[in-house]
């Protein structure tokens, strides 16, 4: 299991934000895109944006939509713009000591004040009872796991 690690309020207005579109997103999808979300410096509102369709002509891999993400958020960030921001992609995630991997929405978090966390939101999907033409698929989400990241939007280099 990650650490423990604070959870600043911020970050939590953020996740608010990102989650419920996450959920959606594999609800009626089955996947999901990069999609980013932010808090701009004395706004009490956060702003929350996807990659669109018409923004991969190509089919970008979840890695290039995050990079188009940080990429339109790291000169916000460093003019000192953005109190708090959240990258939201899916991943596959492991326990440490198992080779068993789960599908997870990655939240990968940080605050202009130095909190930097990727918060794990391991999730199932049951498909739905297709009844009265319903598609939708069931999300099951167990508990999250929050661990120490590096910065995405600071002056250093982003993690490969």
């Amino acid at each position: 299991m990650g650490k423990k690690l604070p959870n600043p309020p911020q970050i939590q207005l953020l996740v608010n934000a990102a989650m419920p579109w996450a959920e959606a997103e594999l609800r009626e999808n089955g996947n999901l895109r990069a999609a980013a979300a932010w808090l701009a410096t004395g706004a009490s509102e956060p702003e929350f944006r996807t990659i669109m369709q018409s923004e991969t002509p190509h089919h970008l891999s979840i890695q290039e939509q995050e990079a188009m993400l940080t990429g339109l958020l790291r000169p916000r960030w460093q003019n000192g713009e953005l109190a708090a921001a959240v990258l939201v992609a899916p991943v596959l995630y492991g326990r440490k000591g198992s080779a068993e991997r789960s599908l997870a929405v990655r939240l990968h978090a940080e605050t202009q004040d130095g909190y930097c966390a990727d918060i794990l939101m391991p999730y199932r999907i049951r498909t739905g009872w297709r009844w009265r033409g319903s598609s939708r698929n069931r999300v099951h989400f167990s508990h999250p796991v929050a661990q120490e990241s590096d910065s995405r939007f600071s002056d250093s280099p982003a993690p490969a």
